[in-house]
């Protein structure tokens, strides 16, 4: 081929790729069942820059658009009677719901046509419940095992087992203490991005475990499995004299 229309062709690829609209980076933002997000720009704007502005949900539907001296405006969506749109063209979602959870796009036209899009990645996740915890052990009178279990109704969380504190913390050089060690307490911590909760099990010589009552502190996610915490512990009774 020669020179002449290779320089051709890679010139029309040129003004091909300064047409398409400039795309950010993935910003993330991430919010609470029944909270508020806050979707804006990694950058700061100026609204006078851009003579018309919209927002799109799942990089499809219109949500809110606005042009340069008008006001805002909130097309039919499932979404309309919970935004806001302010003046630097930051969109609030209320009352969040976990179906809220998807891409976002700003789209951003100067007065030559030129368009950029910001991409944005909302979270949403359920508060949390208490756990569920229980203790289940093998019921040898010499030998005490147990496996310690928690749960809650929901996906995408962390589990983390604390145990009882055996040694003082760092501070003053004399520290006075007294522990039973007939008596002592595992704590179950649950968590996701945007809250944790927690419950305990108290162990009892010569093999008892008494756990704290489940009450819920928000509805669990219908439909959602169960992920489980395990924590086996073997306890003997020698030891333990």
């Amino acid at each position: 081929m020669a020179p002449g229309p290779v320089l051709n062709l890679l010139f029309l690829l040129l003004l091909q790729g300064l047409a398409w609209p400039q795309e950010a980076q993935l910003s993330e933002v991430t919010g609470a069942v029944g909270g508020v997000a806050f979707l804006n720009s990694r950058t700061s704007l100026n609204p006078s820059k851009y003579s018309q502005i919209h927002w799109r949900w799942k990089s499809q539907v219109k949500i809110a658009s606005q042009r340069r001296g008008e006001k805002a405006e909130y097309p039919q969506s499932l979404l309309k009677e919970r935004l806001e749109l302010f003046e630097n063209y930051t969109l609030k979602i209320s009352h969040l719901r976990v179906g809220d959870s998807s891409e976002y796009r700003l789209y951003l036209e100067d007065d030559s046509g030129k368009e950029n899009v910001e991409r944005v990645l909302l979270k949403v996740y359920d508060l949390v419940p208490k756990p569920n915890v229980s203790a289940v052990t093998n019921g040898d009178s010499q030998r005490c095992d147990a496996i310690l279990n928690c749960s809650v109704a929901l996906k995408e969380v962390t589990y983390e087992w604390i145990p009882p504190q055996k040694l003082p913390m760092k501070g003053d050089p004399v520290l006075r203490v007294s522990f039973d060690p007939e008596v002592e307490t595992y704590v179950c911590k649950v968590s996701n991005p945007v809250s944790s909760n927690n419950a305990s099990l108290t162990y009892r010589h010569p093999c008892s475990w008494t756990g704290e009552s489940s009450s819920a502190t928000s509805r669990p996610t219908p439909g959602a499995l169960v992920a489980l915490g395990h924590l086996i512990l073997l306890f003997l009774l020698l030891a333990m004299a």
